[in-house]
């Protein structure tokens, strides 16, 4: 039977010429050459080679074997080339789905300093609410996905992927601004926006304050932490809000303060279950998770100073 390297040694002459040039090329020795031609003659049943004056001259059926011989090392060369640009992460397709609080703040700069690295990779950004980042991640319509709860699902892989509290958000103006901390019981009869009943961090807001005691003035909720905000904005009271989501919009006008008590809000990273992760996906999300930790801690801890 024909095999690769009896091939490499005959294209290797025909491209040389001489036998010691092809054995230079293969690393081998003029011999090895020789008995790999040999073989190669036996098995396609013909000659490939007649020496003239020292010289080895292809046969017509050589010159015909080499067409296709070189066409099919042309293919094999692109194959080598595409497995190093995929290596190298010079081409290739990176399709990511997450939350929509993380689409409109932290995710975006992320996609592009990851494509200004590989601007050989496509990359899609879809945003969906968190259920529906599951839906896609486990039916692997997309490589990875962030979601801003933590639930189980047999079709994803979940990894926590960071930690914040809850902030209050709030105009400049309110009275509230002024304070370093906000305590639950600052919000007696305060006009509230609330997060929708699909967040999972709702009945964790609702116990704070039923326990508290604390009766907020509830007349709007919303399931997108960004429409809180833009409410909040637009003076329909205050509302609290996930840390990154908070981080955005202190930067466009709004004021960030500390709650208490403190409310956990975690960000995990879905990946599918059922196939190993892609390596620009593991790529990406090595590097979101590390900006996303460092957008929570700017916005800070469950307080700063609680001496008032």
């Amino acid at each position: 039977m024909v095999n690769l390297r009896q091939i490499e040694a005959f294209r290797a002459v025909m491209v040389h010429k001489t036998v010691t040039r092809a054995a230079q090329t293969l690393h081998v020795s003029q011999p090895a050459v020789s008995r790999l031609i040999a073989d190669l003659e036996y098995h396609v049943g013909f000659s490939l080679f007649k020496r003239d004056k020292g010289r080895l001259v292809p046969t017509p059926e050589a010159q015909a074997l080499y067409e296709d011989v070189e066409r099919a090392f042309v293919g094999l060369d692109k194959i080598t080339e595409t497995a190093k640009e995929i290596r190298e992460f010079r081409t290739g397709r990176l399709l990511v789905s997450c939350m929509p609080a993380l689409a409109l703040s932290a995710l975006p700069s992320m996609v592009h300093d990851f494509s200004a690295r590989h601007p050989g990779i496509t990359i899609s950004l879809q945003s969906h609410s968190s259920q529906r980042v599951l839906e896609w991640v486990g039916t692997q319509q997309c490589d990875l996905g962030f979601i801003g709860m933590r639930l189980e699902d047999p079709a994803v892989t979940i990894l926590p992927l960071a930690t914040g509290y809850l902030r209050l958000m709030m105009l400049p103006s309110h009275p509230l601004a002024m304070k370093q901390v906000v305590d639950i019981q600052d919000l007696e009869d305060q006009p509230f926006v609330s997060l929708g009943q699909l967040q999972d961090v709702r009945p964790i807001i609702d116990q704070a304050f039923h326990s508290a005691g604390v009766k907020r003035r509830r007349r709007i909720e919303t399931q997108l932490s960004s429409v809180a905000c833009e409410l909040v904005k637009a003076g329909a009271g205050v509302s609290l809000i996930d840390p990154v989501t908070a981080n955005f919009y202190s930067k466009q006008g709004l004021v960030s303060k500390p709650f208490l008590p403190a409310i956990e809000f975690h960000y995990s990273a879905v990946l599918p279950a059922y196939r190993p992760p892609a390596r620009l996906a593991m790529e990406f999300l090595e590097d979101a998770q590390s900006q996303l930790q460092q957008l929570i801690d700017a916005e800070g801890g469950p307080c700063h100073n609680i001496d008032e």
